[in-house]
């Protein structure tokens, strides 16, 4: 039986966020859509898309194309089919309570429409992170306090598939691709850049989208700009930070012979006809809204260093996408491990997922290029190591010849980036901004003496561990990135999670904003 969809325009909910209720039983599939979702503009209309896709626009094919950014909810004879994005710093979220599928593409909505909380007794650090371990073993169950459900879940890079009788599939749309050389790879990424920006810019989208990029003093951000400028051909905004996340002192970094602080990419911006522009790491006046939405998305460190791009996206009345490098050392490095080369894309940072929430909230669609053929990640890997890439591969441990050919072909100094890995993200426990840490303190138990006691105690244990890998390690800056123990900046935790208390928070303040009345 194909349901019968309904399909309503709610302004209150964040900007890209839709959400649907799936009644197999009664045929009925009814969505409610933020104010920059698109609407199948069919006198019956059959799909919501909060994003782009490698396929025409008007036919709303996205169940069915290779590359998805964003996400999206699409009937398709008798299956309503759920579609997230083809990467794994995106998500869907869904419960099952019955016969009927709630679902979306924001948790906060999710929680407040159903009238649900986080279960406060559960870490949910566990399945946040696990968006890491690949399209095959990341955590799809997390816990919930509800009238009826213990359990809710994620949807990553697969597609669900509702069938007539309710129950659920799970499928990807994928292709396994193969690249002769250099030419041929970098062709078919092109090609689907290209296809992804028509898509996005078509005429009859009621919002057609604009686009900012990135760039660092490291590989991937970069690299992205330099394949995508051309193709937007205005010159976009491309955010920078001056300074990386470092908390390794200069006269440490002088013994190391290195320098992990400077990650200005301003410079490899300008070479490639983008406009630079800085983001702003003072976190003190970020509002309380802003920041709880960096918070929403996982028991994760935010990512508040980009706050200023989500203010910028929201000055917009059209969605921003944000071309970025995320995945690319699982993608781009030569001398990956076989694990690395089987497609399941692991990664070794969260890095883009923590901004999933903040991102439906304030118009900005992520669009990170290495994910593109990401499955196929073997045969780009082949590439790497072919002889005409010689002379790009550096052969010391941070060695990506794929990105240093298209970057220094493009006329970027060589000695402008790829010299050392960097991040701009700083990792964090409780609020940063005076505003909610305002909130915070007057909905928890915690006070601004025991969050500073807890954040010392913390911090010192950790700087004791990470002091022990670099005199044991010195010279081999890989080793003293990568040893120690895997919880050692929460050594805390396990009696006290001040981080928890924060995520909890924020999902119960922002959800209160979507429950039904």
């Amino acid at each position: 039986m194909t349901p019968r969809v309904s399909v309503r325009r709610d302004e209150s909910l964040p900007k890209l966020a839709w959400y649907a209720v799936v009644d197999r039983r009664a045929g009925t599939c009814e969505v409610e859509c933020g104010r920059f979702v698109e609407i199948d503009p069919s006198a019956t209309p059959q799909w919501v898309a909060a994003g782009m896709w490698d396929g025409d626009f008007a036919k709303g094919d996205f169940h069915k194309s290779e590359h998805v950014y964003g996400s999206g909810l699409r009937v398709d004879g008798d299956d309503v089919v759920v579609v997230p994005a083809h990467s794994t710093v995106d998500r869907c979220v869904y419960a099952r309570d019955g016969h009927v599928w709630h679902v979306s593409n924001s948790l906060v909505v999710l929680l407040g429409r159903m009238g649900a909380r986080l279960d406060e007794e559960v870490d949910h650090r566990r399945w946040g992170e696990s968006m890491c371990l690949g399209v095959f073993n990341y955590l799809r169950q997390f816990s919930v306090v509800h009238p009826r459900l213990s359990v809710m879940h994620q949807l990553i890079f697969e597609a669900l598939h509702i069938g007539p009788d309710g129950t659920a599939s799970f499928r990807f749309h994928d292709k396994p691709h193969e690249f002769r050389d250099f030419t041929d790879y970098r062709g078919q990424l092109n090609g689907a850049l290209t296809s992804l920006w028509k898509n996005a810019t078509d005429s009859r989208r009621a919002r057609p989208m604009r686009a900012v990029g990135s760039a660092s003093r490291g590989y991937d951000s970069g690299t992205v700009l330099a394949m995508v400028q051309p193709i937007v051909a205005t010159p976009m905004i491309s955010w920078t930070a001056q300074k990386s996340n470092t908390r390794v002192p200069e006269l440490v970094q002088k013994v190391m012979k290195t320098n992990l602080s400077d990650d200005d990419g301003s410079e490899v911006a300008a070479r490639l006809g983008a406009t630079p522009r800085y983001l702003n790491l003072d976190f003190s006046k970020i509002s309380a809204e802003m920041e709880a939405w960096c918070w929403a998305t996982a028991q994760i460190s935010p990512e508040l260093a980009f706050h200023a791009l989500l203010t910028e996206a929201d000055s917009h009345d059209v969605p921003t996408i944000f071309f970025a490098g995320h995945a690319g050392d699982g993608v781009w490095e030569l001398g990956l491990s076989e694990i690395m080369q089987t497609g399941q894309i692991i990664r070794g940072a969260q890095s883009g997922y923590a901004l999933i929430e903040a991102r439906a909230r304030y118009g900005v669609v992520e669009c990170s290029a290495p994910y593109l053929f990401s499955r196929s990640v073997g045969a780009i890997h082949r590439v790497s190591g072919l002889p005409e890439m010689s002379h790009w591969q550096l052969k010391n441990g941070y060695d990506r010849p794929i990105c240093r050919r298209i970057l220094e072909e493009a006329g970027v100094r060589r000695e402008a980036f790829g010299w050392g890995k960097k991040a701009v993200a700083h990792d964090q426990e409780s609020p940063q901004g005076e505003a909610l840490r305002e909130v915070f303190f007057e909905q928890s138990s915690w006070s601004p003496l025991t969050e500073s006691v807890y954040r010392g105690v913390n911090l010192g244990l950790y700087f004791g561990g990470r002091s022990g890998s670099f005199v044991k390690h010195r010279g081999n800056r890989a080793k003293i990135i990568w040893t120690g123990r895997p919880d050692a900046k929460r050594m805390l935790s396990r009696w006290a999670d001040l981080q928890r208390q924060t995520y909890l928070m924020t999902t119960g303040w922002l959800a209160d904003r979507y429950a039904r009345s």
